[in-house]
């Protein structure tokens, strides 16, 4: 299934997708609680300025999830005329989000949750909201905006959290003006709603607590939900019903009576805030790109589960997922690619705004230093690209003896780091020809060559990119590395 999914992923496409729902801003203050109030039996805590932050919350969560798959996303949702709903507008739109239909309203304040901290305990949570239904000026601006947007829009998700703006009255106009453009609707609404509110759209995606309720049927534990399923379907005229059950994964059935439990991979920290998020982002997001419903929402169950390993809403990147699959796969190969392999993948990145990394070198018994070098490349841009010199090429620069390892067993390691992307084999001494056909952004060195000349300089400045010398690691080289084994090999007589 790995293989399959991390197939499917890599050539995934840039659908449009647009968020409707509640935006909120989430601000945790952390600090230290020493102290017992002599005005009350309360802690008192000490903020830590260092450390305080803010996050955008709710469909927020949503939109920012989508645009890290590498969606094109549009918001649409209401805020007040306030500082918290400046710092939502500007936060998405640093992520690349459309924010033209976010509207400002002077009557009611943004969502904020203030969260209050000390160490890894939650003292406290302090909510300043305003969740009466939209004004019908409100209404009819986001259903026209929203309405103009649909040609161009592959799919649409509603995010509810019970704030206002989904009100019935949105929800069946949006629904109706997605199905005259022949457009999906996904929607998540929240805990406590009238889920016959979201009749019309095609697909909803509640958690378990949120589907007992809405249906009035309890869902035993490691029991597959075909009953409530069946409920939403048939009392919401929907195609799919998505049901999360936490640890035991995603329950789907259709409207055709097709269904299935996808399992959950257990995973070592469970903080569930966010997955459900995750979940609605990541389906929506692959059956825009076309991938068949099963494979669509095992991305979204192997997604969440990422999710649930983070603390908070943390929005997961679509080249951590890749990455991830291909360690869950045990997969390396697939990251040693020709040249006629690499270029259109590297492309594709391109036009999703990636900045391309490229290093090179022998790397002849892979040590520390080494690694260390890698993680320094990778965090410079958004992808590595490491070039190998073959065995031919380094026999050329090192003498005869060398290389220890194969050109295929050192791609092999390489491969294996979390760092390394990419590994191309090349057989020139240099890797200047290399560097004009893979055209990266950011070309990196050891300071060691900053005397000796970084060959590519040209190729990459000449194009507006950037070169970085990276720090050597002390007292690590491949030639020590072979006395020290041959040290030890010969009890200690060192080198003859």
């Amino acid at each position: 299934m790995y293989t399959q999914l991390l197939s499917l992923l890599e050539k995934a496409a840039t659908p449009t997708i647009g968020v409707v729902g509640d935006l909120m801003l989430d601000r945790y203050l952390w600090g230290v609680a020493e102290r017992v109030s002599p005005e009350a039996p309360v802690p008192i805590v000490e903020i830590d300025h260092s450390k305080t932050y803010t996050t955008v919350g709710g469909a927020g969560s949503v939109m920012r999830d989508l645009a890290a798959l590498g969606a094109e996303v549009w918001a649409a949702g209401v805020i007040g005329e306030d500082a918290a709903g400046e710092n939502i507008v500007t936060d998405l739109e640093a992520d690349g989000i459309e924010t033209s239909l976010v509207i400002r309203d002077a009557s009611r304040p943004t969502t904020l949750k203030t969260r209050v901290l000390s160490r890894s305990q939650h003292l406290l949570r302090i909510d300043e909201e305003e969740r009466r239904p939209l004004e019908a000026g409100d209404v009819e601006a986001l259903t026209a905006g929203i309405a103009r947007r649909l040609a161009a829009t592959d799919l649409v998700i509603l995010s509810d959290y019970d704030k206002g703006v989904l009100s019935g009255n949105l929800i069946s106009a949006v629904a109706a003006a997605a199905r005259k453009a022949g457009k999906s609707v996904w929607a998540d609404p929240a805990r406590g709603r009238d889920f016959r509110d979201f009749s019309g759209v095609r697909a909803v995606t509640p958690n378990r607590r949120e589907t007992e309720e809405a249906t009035g049927f309890a869902i035993p534990a490691a029991t597959a939900p075909e009953r409530q399923a069946k409920w939403l379907i048939d009392n919401l005229g929907l195609e799919l019903a998505v049901i999360t059950l936490d640890r035991e994964g995603i329950y789907y059935r259709t409207a055709s009576g097709e269904g299935s439990l996808i399992a959950a991979k257990p995973r070592a920290a469970y903080d569930v805030t966010g997955a459900g998020d995750m979940v609605i982002a990541a389906a929506a997001f692959a059956v825009a790109c076309g991938m068949a419903l099963p494979e669509a929402l095992s991305l979204a169950n192997f997604a969440a589960g990422m999710e649930v390993e983070k603390v908070g809403a943390v929005p997961i990147e679509r080249r951590a997922i890749v990455r991830r699959l291909q360690a869950e796969a045990h997969i390396t190969s697939e990251k040693v690619l020709e040249i006629g392999e690499l270029l259109p993948l590297l492309e594709n990145h391109r036009r999703r705004g990636d900045e391309i990394v490229f290093t090179n070198g022998c790397f002849d018994v892979i040590h520390p230093g080494h690694v260390k070098f890698l993680q320094f490349a990778r965090r410079q841009g958004d992808l590595l690209v490491v070039g190998a010199n073959s065995d031919q090429s380094v026999r050329a620069l090192k003498g005869e003896g060398r290389p220890v390892f194969t050109q295929d067993e050192r791609a092999t390691v390489l491969a294996a780091l979390e760092a390394v992307d990419y590994v191309i084999i090349f057989d020139e001494e240099t890797p200047a020809a290399l560097i004009k056909k893979v055209q990266p952004d950011i070309l990196v060195k050891g300071e060691d060559w900053r005397e000796k000349g970084v060959v590519g300089r040209e190729t990459v400045e000449g194009r507006g990119g950037r070169v970085i010398l990276a720090p050597l690691v002390e007292g690590q080289s491949t030639t020590g590395a072979i006395e020290r084994i041959l040290k030890a090999h010969r009890g200690g007589a060192g080198i003859e």
